[in-house]
């Protein structure tokens, strides 16, 4: 909680004063899929981030006392109590002081960062697996350097200004995905925090993190504990309902193993101390103690400490493989290479009055040097000269349709200067004093709008994502006997795939992932796609069920 909740706390009650009246000021934490529980890794995955009344934290949140919620240690939903807590914090910030002092407050999931020393504490099976299994499966798997690219973003794209806003992205992940999983030019997936700079959105956020008694109460108690001093400001607003979605078998079965943690903790007659709010907080905070030192198996062994310790710090062995692995990817990646797109005529034109002079959207005069107009929404924003066209749009809130992403399709057609050219390759060209840079729009009815939207439930998209799935299993079994055990030779082969990949780009390429040397020729028949997947199934649901009864 020091490390994950109380110092992001602390710090920004330090540094707000400092940001007050700057131009274009934010403060960005780090919020979590695992700690939003209207998502399935949120709500359907066991243990639930739930601060519930907030115990521990009302007294003191010091050792032994090592969870909010004042119940027995689990580092997994610690965890995902602080995210939960950096959330609702960020919400009252924004309700307290985005008005008065002109900073924007905002959380962002940039997606699972599944091969850091997070994990380290978990079955060497688990480590090895996990990684390829957001990769393959959920499609949620960023790594660090993009991460950072996506805090980056929220802290400067002027799209990223509003206050009070969780932040994700949309599609499948760049990195380390194969091209038996693209479709038509797009990185196809189930869900999760992928997808490129112009897929951000203002995600969702649950009801807990919008519980406003809780997030006073959560407010009240983390200002005891880290004595942060605040202005005077606070404006109210009410809070909305959110999706809940919580899988069925995985949602009983976190009920039962909450509510063993509870029960566990509130042995002997210590728990009627607790639970007695009229008794002084110090007879309270001694009795949880009492109890919660009765549950802890912290090694006694001074030996053992200094390995746990170790073990625990993420320090790995240096890595001695880096340069075999090196050698070993040389040949995947001399195959790519980049072809340029040329954008196709389309020999419809569509003629429309002009609507008079054009309006500039409110807050926009600012965001770049060049004048662009949208007919027929007769809208104008600025833009910034070699901007890409489909940013600018996303930044007037004019809706193109878009398909293949690669101009071939001519989907997101729109006409600049009699000619139609493909918006998702075309950038702002510079404009003389007093000209503007004109793009008249196709129109697009409610209906269609409607449809883009809720594409991702039609009949194809389950379609697709069946046999994503059924690809995406055979990926998991594939890299997981392949991974190296060492954490270092891991990040090492990441990153100079990276570097590779760069270089590559640079020099121009046909294809960015090249195929793998190791890849399989062809498919035994079709029948046997669904064998592997089924069988992880019901393993992984058994494996539930055993772990349950033994609980």
């Amino acid at each position: 909680h020091q490390i994950n909740y109380f110092s992001h706390f602390l710090l920004t009650s330090k540094v707000m004063p400092m940001m007050e009246g700057s131009d274009d000021a934010r403060i960005c934490m780090l919020g979590s899929v695992t700690g939003n529980d209207n998502t399935v890794g949120g709500g359907g995955v066991y243990p639930i981030a739930d601060l519930k009344e907030l115990d521990g934290l009302e007294l003191g949140c010091k050792k032994p006392i090592a969870m909010m919620d004042g119940y027995n240690f689990n580092g997994a939903k610690a965890y995902k109590d602080t995210k939960l807590a950096c959330m609702m914090t960020c919400n009252m910030l924004h309700e307290r002081f985005h008005r008065s002092t002109g900073v924007a407050f905002s959380s962002v999931y940039p997606g699972c960062i599944a091969e850091t020393p997070l994990f380290r504490e978990k079955r060497p099976w688990f480590r090895k697996l996990f990684p390829v299994f957001m990769k393959y499966i959920t499609g949620g798997f960023v790594g660090e350097e993009e991460a950072g690219q996506r805090l980056f973003q929220v802290l400067h794209d002027p799209r990223c200004r509003k206050s009070g806003v969780y932040w994700g992205w949309n599609g499948g992940p760049r990195e380390g995905r194969e091209d038996a999983l693209e479709k038509g030019g797009q990185i196809t997936g189930a869900g999760g925090a992928g997808g490129g700079w112009d897929s951000i959105f203002e995600n969702d956020q649950s009801s807990k993190v919008l519980n406003q008694d809780l997030m006073l109460k959560l407010w009240k108690y983390t200002n005891e504990v880290t004595g942060a001093k605040w202005p005077e400001a606070f404006q109210p607003k009410s809070p909305c309902p959110t999706l809940k979605v919580i899988g069925g078998v995985t949602s009983i079965l976190g009920v039962l193993e909450e509510r063993a943690r509870m029960v566990a903790s509130r042995k002997g007659g210590g728990a009627q101390i607790v639970a007695n709010r009229s008794l002084p907080r110090e007879d309270r905070r001694k009795s949880l103690e009492q109890m919660l030192l009765a549950l802890d198996k912290t090694p006694k062994d001074q030996k053992q400490l200094e390995d746990d310790l170790l073990r625990t710090s993420g320090r790995a062995p240096a890595a001695e493989k880096e340069h075999d692995v090196v050698e070993q990817l040389k040949p995947v990646l001399k195959q790519t290479s980049i072809e340029e797109v040329v954008a196709p005529e389309v020999d419809d034109p569509l003629l429309e009055e002009e609507k008079g002079p054009p309006t500039m959207i409110p807050g926009h005069e600012h965001l770049g040097d060049t004048a662009v107009v949208f007919q027929p929404q007769n809208v104008m924003t600025m833009a910034r000269a070699g901007q890409p066209l489909s940013e600018v749009a996303s930044q007037a809130d004019v809706f193109i349709r878009y398909k293949c992403r690669k101009g071939e399709c001519k989907t997101c057609a729109v006409n600049i200067d009699g000619k139609w050219v493909s918006a998702c390759q075309t950038k702002i060209e510079p404009q003389a004093p007093g000209q503007h840079f004109a793009v008249r729009v196709r129109p697009v009815s409610e209906a269609q709008k409607r449809k883009e939207k809720v594409a991702f439930f039609s009949p194809e998209s389950i379609q697709d994502g069946f046999f994503n799935n059924a690809f995406g299993v055979l990926g998991f079994v594939k890299e997981g006997l392949a991974a190296d055990d060492d954490f270092e030779v891991r990040m090492a082969r990441e990153r100079r795939i990276q570097q590779m990949v760069a270089e590559k780009a640079k020099h121009g390429s046909q294809k960015l992932r090249g195929v793998r040397v190791d890849a399989p020729v062809d498919q035994e028949g079709e029948s046997n796609k669904f064998i592997v997947p089924a069988m992880f199934g019901v393993f992984g649901f058994m494996l539930a069920m055993v772990q349950s009864m033994n609980a």
